[in-house]
């Protein structure tokens, strides 16, 4: 791959990411939740119930900003908490919506969304399609892999 190739590999990497992060938001605001909130509700739909600890540690966020996104989630009725059996100190967060539940409040958008992605797929050959996955499922373990370095180096001033 030349320099030129590369280069323009990173930017349309870039314009995709922020075009992703901008989608987020956009079915965020749609579900009347801010991006923050959304995110975890993701994590609360894609892994099932957990603890708001472990909540907190997958988002990466402070148990005291957890409380006020599980208050959201639990006021739009997206999520309930439950007594923790084990430990009287800690809440477990149950989903009460599924992914296919987010689609289905979504409405049209989801609906014109997977006609638009179905149309895009079918623009490519079982091989082409199964090279796309293979990089998108490669390209999201870079960016896992980039996020933690970033996430674990000091702040710069």
């Amino acid at each position: 791959m030349s320099q030129e190739d590369s280069a323009s590999g990173i930017v349309l990497g870039k314009e995709f990411s922020t075009s992703l992060v901008l989608f987020q938001e956009a079915i965020a605001a749609r579900l009347g939740l801010n991006a923050t909130d959304y995110r975890c509700l993701e994590v609360i739909i894609r892994r099932g119930q957990m603890t708001a600890k472990a909540l907190a540690e997958e988002a990466r966020l402070t148990t005291g900003a957890i409380t006020g996104i599980i208050d959201h989630l639990e006021k739009a009725g997206y999520v309930e908490r439950l007594e923790n059996p084990t430990d009287r100190r800690s809440v477990i967060i149950r989903p009460l919506i599924t992914h296919r539940g987010v689609e289905k409040k979504l409405g049209d958008t989801m609906v014109s969304y997977r006609a638009a992605m179905s149309k895009l797929f079918g623009k490519y050959d079982a091989d082409q399609t199964a090279a796309i996955v293979d990089f998108l499922r490669e390209f999201v373990q870079v960016l896992k892999g980039q996020t933690s370095k970033l996430r674990d180096a000091p702040a710069i001033e």
